[in-house]
């Protein structure tokens, strides 16, 4: 996805960050040996932690196992042992992979646009393993982009309908993790509103690009922002509004949260939802700040 969903290293245990570590290192090499050594290259903290909190809904554990990184071979680090949890997020991550490669062709120019036409033929190559493997998610991001791309056409100034597809295409990858109906109902809207923060967060981080590059952006159409970006006033208005409106969505997440019952991981994802997504925010909200 978008680096967002990360943890606040600093406030982990050192065990704990050594886990969150070889979670990480598991997923990679899940993608590399399903999807071959480039795929690797997609690894994210988003995929990590959907992979940490679907592992940590199961009984069964599959443990950890020593293997080399492509980083560093000389040196064995633990992993986390092939799962099937592991190998559903991995190939979420490549048909999302997919789909924002073809999102990126649209909205790029130059030799940017160059850059993503010649990386679609490994994007469908992955995405049709992936497709076959999981349908159900290739026909999620399928329909979340489909979506996008309309609302996108007609520039709607709805911040909550432009989240919607995102938020949607989240909520049914989520489903996937549970088990019992009501393991479901729960991941279900957790699904949604996680898809809701990363897309918010995204809008927010990508302001000045969307708005040189005349991308569509619902904060910019919101506040009517021209090329030049927002100025200083719109700025301290997008972000006190962006700034409620992902408070209200997390604080709902972490209620959600809190009715699942995780059979490991737990402090990790708690690092991750109530102190790695506050902490994610106000980075971008540094960034934004109007000038002195």
């Amino acid at each position: 996805m978008f680096g967002y969903i990360k943890p606040l290293k600093p406030e982990m245990k050192v065990r704990e960050f050594d886990t969150y570590q070889a979670v990480y290192c598991g997923l990679c090499r899940e993608l590399g040996d399903a999807f071959g050594p480039f795929a690797k290259l997609t690894l994210s903290y988003d995929f990590t932690f959907v992979a940490l909190l679907a592992m940590g809904l199961r009984e069964e554990f599959p443990g950890f196992c020593k293997g080399r990184c492509m980083a560093n071979p000389f040196k064995k680090k633990n992993c986390a042992a092939s799962s099937p949890e592991l190998s559903l997020v991995a190939a979420s991550a490549m048909v999302l992979f997919y789909h924002k490669v073809r999102d990126n062709i649209h909205d790029a120019r130059g030799f940017r646009k160059v850059g993503f036409w010649l990386l679609l033929p490994f994007a469908a190559g992955a995405r049709r393993k992936a497709k076959k493997r999981f349908p159900e998610v290739d026909a999620a991001f399928s329909s979340l982009m489909s979506s996008q791309f309309q609302l996108e056409r007609q520039h709607t100034k709805s911040i909550d309908a432009a989240a919607e597809p995102t938020a949607a295409a989240l909520r049914q990858m989520a489903v996937l993790l549970g088990k019992s109906p009501e393991e479901k109902r729960v991941l279900e809207r957790f699904g949604y509103l996680l898809g809701r923060w990363v897309y918010l967060m995204d809008a927010l981080d990508d302001l000045e690009d969307d708005a040189k590059r005349r991308c569509y952006n619902p904060f910019l159409e919101r506040w009517d922002v021209g090329p030049q970006g927002p100025d200083d006033r719109q700025k301290t208005e997008i972000i006190a509004y962006g700034r409620g409106m992902l408070n209200v969505t997390v604080a709902e997440l972490g209620v959600t949260y809190e009715l699942l019952e995780l059979k490991r991981y737990k402090p990790i994802l708690d690092n991750i939802l109530y102190l790695g997504l506050p902490n994610s925010a106000e980075e971008v909200f540094r960034k934004k700040a109007p000038s002195a």
